[in-house]
């Protein structure tokens, strides 16, 4: 490690050496040529971190309660008593507001970014080499199924700009399909976190009794450190993909918006990539909503993505999933035309090599759903049901906190009317938390899921996994999970290790899924 830090570093002085003689510091700067990674470098002898942001080094040292070197599994998991501690932030203002939303929240997610952010610095990324990743598995880490060798495609890093893009001349690796014990499980992956002034590290966030949630890794996710540390992490719970949220950004007026799309970015150049497979999630919610006619050139980018050798099949295809169907329609004005977007999009990835598309899309049906909803969605052609997280779909109120059981029991009801009145298969979600609380825009209509213990979220997990172990005629071969969310820590749903919990969530996933059998909570 301290090889690669050190080579890294004459790496960084050559190309601060070229621009400098070429331009000069400053003209270096200006042009780009010294890169938000080098400036350091380039006026002084940069301090060795490197080895801090490499998760393989990381993973001896963590603290109590966080995976162990050997990582053995833990085969029971039971509910803890009632004084375990709660996500429930203490001192609150007492709710004033207990009138029902007047328009119910429907099981679709609200929109991550919509009020006006400032500008904030955006680190473009290098056409950095994509290096061979191999590391030494240890016998209780995820099983890993070789493929073969392939050549992973250049792709542009996401950006939003009309003008050229860097492009990532990735190395020949090994590409793996993730697994966990027989089962993939996904989490979302909200790319959110700049620094600087944005509409999502909000001072709600920034202040008590927020601020003990700050992940370990701290708030931001904006440098290739810190991306490589949030894929540590994962891996080490058993997280075999990130679904990374991806916005058309062009569509978006708003500049600190550009940067929602940078960790895809970083993922793929990351040293650590190998660790983690990857899909996309396209949100397709305003202020992101794509033009009809663009969709041509979006549908460009995405193959890109998918032909890259570790990205997420489903049924050997590549997964893609959509994030609401009603913003679709939206799009397209019509079912049948929302049908014929989606057989585009098979059909130009099979005109590019690909064996076709597996589109997934977020699925909804409360206990009291329209049963027109049934054939509408089905006529549109998506392949597969799933969803991006379910909340407020039993008479939740504004401002008034109820227990975190009932989330767990809204979303099991969900699972199982998806799966009983859709032929498709159905991808089951772990809506792991929802507090708007943790929310400055919606402070004064906040849905509260109040008590989240990792001892709770363990169960509920579990309950996931017995899911899909009996329902097989209902879900995808691939005995996939999906997780709302990585790191949705705005909306009250993140597994992220902070410095309130540490690695309790993230090791109550690991447990759940490596255990021999699904634990049974009582």
């Amino acid at each position: 490690m301290a090889d690669y830090c050190a080579s890294s570093r004459r790496g960084a002085r050559r190309r601060a050496t070229r621009a400098l003689r070429a331009t000069g510091l400053m003209g270096a700067l200006a042009l780009g040529f010294v890169l938000p990674h080098d400036r350091g470098v380039a006026r002084a002898a940069a301090t060795s971190h490197g080895a801090a942001i490499i998760a393989n080094v990381a993973m001896t040292t963590l603290p109590i309660g966080s995976p162990s070197a050997t990582g053995a599994p833990t085969t029971t998991t039971t509910a803890t008593s009632t004084d375990t501690p709660t996500d429930t932030p203490t001192n609150m203002p007492t709710p004033t507001n207990t009138s029902t939303p007047t328009s119910t929240p429907t099981a679709t997610p609200t929109s991550t970014p919509t009020a006006t952010p400032t500008s904030t610095p955006t680190a473009t990324p290098t056409s950095t080499p994509v290096p061979t990743a191999t590391r030494t598995t240890p016998a209780s880490t995820p099983t890993r199924i070789p493929t073969r060798i392939a050549t992973p495609t250049r792709i542009p890093i996401p950006r939003a700009t009309a003008t050229a893009t860097p492009l990532i001349p990735s190395r020949r690796f090994k590409a793996t399909i993730r697994r966990t014990n027989g089962y993939q499980i996904g989490a979302y992956y909200f790319s959110g976190w700049s620094h600087g002034q944005t509409n999502n590290l909000t001072p709600v966030l920034l202040s008590q009794p927020f601020r003990r949630f700050e992940p370990i890794v701290t708030w931001y996710d904006d440098s290739q450190a810190q991306v490589d540390r949030n894929i540590g992490q994962a891996a080490a719970a058993g997280i075999d993909f990130f679904a990374f949220d991806y916005y058309d950004l062009a569509r978006s007026r708003y500049p600190t918006d550009q940067t929602l799309n940078e960790a895809l970015g970083y993922y793929l150049r990351s040293r650590q990539r190998a660790r983690l497979n990857f899909c996309l999630t396209f949100i397709d919610q305003a202020p992101f909503i794509p033009r009809a006619r663009d969709w041509p050139g979006l549908v460009k980018t995405w193959i890109a993505y998918f032909k890259q050798p570790d990205y997420v099949r489903v049924n050997g295809k590549p997964l893609f999933i959509v994030f609401s169907p009603e913003h679709m329609r939206e799009i397209f004005k019509s079912s049948k035309a929302v049908r014929a977007a989606v057989a585009y999009l098979r059909g130009q990835a099979r005109k590019a090599g690909l064996p076709g598309v597996t589109v997934a899309v977020g699925a909804t049906l409360t206990a009291r759903y329209n049963p027109a909803r049934i054939p509408q969605l089905e006529s549109e052609g998506y392949d597969v049901n799933t969803g991006y997280n379910y909340h407020a779909i039993d008479g939740e109120h504004y401002r008034v906190p109820v227990p975190y059981r009932r989330l767990v029991q809204e979303n099991r009801g969900m699972w199982d009317r998806v799966a009983a009145h859709f032929p498709q298969p159905y991808i089951p979600v772990i809506t792991s938390g929802w507090d708007q609380r943790f929310s400055y825009r919606e402070q004064k209509t906040a849905i509260i899921y109040a008590g989240r213990t990792p001892a709770q979220f363990a169960c509920y997990a579990a309950a996931a996994r017995r899911w899909v172990d009996t329902h097989a005629k209902h879900t995808v071969k691939e005995k996939m999970v999906l997780l709302y969310a990585w790191n949705e820590t705005g909306e009250g749903g993140a597994i992220i290790p902070t410095r309130a919990y540490g690695y309790a969530y993230t090791d109550a996933l690991r447990r759940v899924f490596t255990a021999r059998h699904a634990p049974v909570c009582h």
